[in-house]
């Protein structure tokens, strides 16, 4: 059903006007015995239901049926059409079955070869045939109706599919809907039993019905006016909620990208819309934040847009790595910039996945430089032995690892733990995320000392407390004695770090 155009959709639901007809007179015939009229009764009933209905329900569907085809029309020019085919349909159906059942009074349907009707009876049959045909149209506009509802659904759904475009929610309210099947469920059928009962007890005999027979058809035809209205009447309401709750379950698994199609004109369109927008902004959120991410941690990223522009300052115990590529300078003397940025953008592409892999977090990129964090801004409790890994598999990752094809590039680290305060630091208009504190300046103449000792990795005292043991035993702890740090009155016990297979 889904993959029929928007056309062979509503000439298939058209055609259950033409059922529902078929119903009440085989109702009546079954219940009156009055089979005199039957050809003329089913041949009207074709003729007015089928021919006529869908053939001038086409041309109320001509402008949506040339976008079908690819023929394309403005967005709102669509929406327009679309939002007022419900109404249009049951406005048409509306004169169609009145001039119907006017047609099939005027000709002796429904009524008894034998009926004998006298002069003073006559204003009162025309008043009869006038007030049933009226309730019988009414009634059928109802179902005219809910089927521009169904269709209209179909139709926004099949052009989504198939051309990816979405019409826009009208602004009809739930209301109108609900009292529509309130007429066609209790109003109409009740207004139906009454004058069966209390006016047209006469005209009922004519027709060969006794009351008690002309109450059970109309009992009859409210139980088939009711299934076939609550029956659209739901799908209305189940199809667009559906519709949306599929779209909220694809965002629960984590899809950023769900959508709720906007499929009626009432509150439940509103309902799809305001989701829609609500994911857009999430997106683009979720945008901001990765892209604002990329220049500062995520963490804070989340944390300054969370807070309207505003970070609260940390200051922390952390264990900071310091890294700088060895003979940087002179290999620049020796190349064009545009390969010097495309070597430290390979360099930094792998320098920075094994960083993220232990939970450090890259503060800073200082030409051919990194300064990397661990327990700022995200906690970690074991930041020292995650410093002191990263350490290692980036030396053992650079030592077999060719840049551009042709060039190695060995780089020298320096690891320090101590309090340093991170936060927000610049002038108006110009802000940046830093670390400040005594422990970064270690580390940076740790990363130094690997020059003047033909080291690698080199970490302080203060980080080699932290360690803990099942590190140890996996990467080698060589002490250095206590080493003079540029900057620093007093000595620091300095270690050198490298794996049992770099040792090898």
């Amino acid at each position: 059903m889904e993959s029929l155009r928007p056309s062979s959709y509503f000439i298939l639901l058209s055609c259950t006007l033409l059922a529902v007809d078929v119903i009440f007179s085989t109702f009546y015939i079954l219940i009156s015995g009055n089979a005199s009229s039957v050809l003329e009764t089913f041949a009207l009933s074709v003729l007015f239901l089928a021919i006529i209905n869908i053939s001038v329900g086409l041309l109320l569907f001509k402008n949506i049926r040339k976008q079908e085809a690819g023929i394309i029309t403005s967005q709102a020019e669509l929406a327009a059409h679309i939002q007022k085919l419900p109404v249009k349909n049951a406005s048409w159906v509306f004169i169609l079955m009145l001039t119907y059942t006017l047609c099939s009074f005027s000709i002796g349907n429904f009524l008894l070869e034998s009926a004998t009707i006298t002069a003073g009876m006559l204003p009162n049959l025309y008043i009869a045939a006038l007030w049933f045909s009226l309730l019988y149209a009414f009634q059928f506009a109802l179902f005219a109706y809910f089927i521009g509802i169904a269709v209209s659904i179909h139709t926004r759904s099949w052009f989504y599919r198939n051309y990816a475009l979405e019409i826009p929610s009208g602004s009809n309210r739930l209301l109108l809907r609900l009292l529509m099947g309130m007429f066609a469920i209790i109003i109409i059928p009740s207004a139906l039993m009454l004058t069966d009962v209390w006016f047209f007890t006469e005209i009922r005999k004519l027709q060969g019905l006794s009351t008690k027979q002309a109450i059970l058809l109309d009992v009859l035809a409210m139980l088939v006016a009711a299934a076939v209205s609550v029956f659209f009447t739901c799908r209305s309401f189940t199809i667009p909620l559906q519709n949306i709750r599929k779209a909220m379950e694809q965002t629960s698994v984590g899809s950023h990208s769900a959508r709720a199609l906007v499929l009626t004109d009432d509150e439940i369109g509103v309902v799809a819309d305001s989701f829609n927008n609500m994911m857009g902004k999430i997106n683009e959120r979720k945008f901001i934040a990765e892209t604002f991410g990329r220049y500062v941690p995520e963490s804070v990223a989340a944390a300054i847009i969370k807070n309207k522009g505003e970070y609260k300052p940390q200051n922390r115990l952390a264990t900071i790595l310091y890294t700088d590529i060895a003979g940087f300078t002179s290999l620049c003397e020796k190349l064009p910039p545009d390969e010097i940025a495309s070597l430290l953008n390979e360099y930094f592409a792998l320098l920075t996945a094994i960083i993220n892999r232990h939970g450090g977090i890259i503060n800073q990129f200082q030409g051919d430089a990194m300064l990397v964090t661990y327990n700022v801004p995200a906690m970690d409790k074991n930041h020292a032995d995650a410093a002191l890994l990263t350490a290692v598999e980036i030396q053992e990752t650079l030592a077999n690892h060719i840049f551009r094809s042709r060039y190695k590039m060995p780089t020298r680290i320096g690891i320090n733990t101590g309090k340093v305060f991170a936060g927000i630091v610049g002038g108006q208009g110009r802000l940046n995320y830093t670390v400040h504190g005594d422990a970064v300046n270690v580390a940076a103449r740790l990363e130094g000392l690997n020059k003047e000792y033909n080291t690698s990795i080199l970490l302080s005292k203060a980080t080699k407390l932290l360690i803990g043991a099942n590190i140890r035993e996996r990467i080698l702890l060589t002490p250095m004695g206590k080493l003079n740090v540029r900057g620093k009155t007093n000595d620091i016990r300095v270690f050198q770090a490298s794996s049992v297979a770099m040792a090898c």
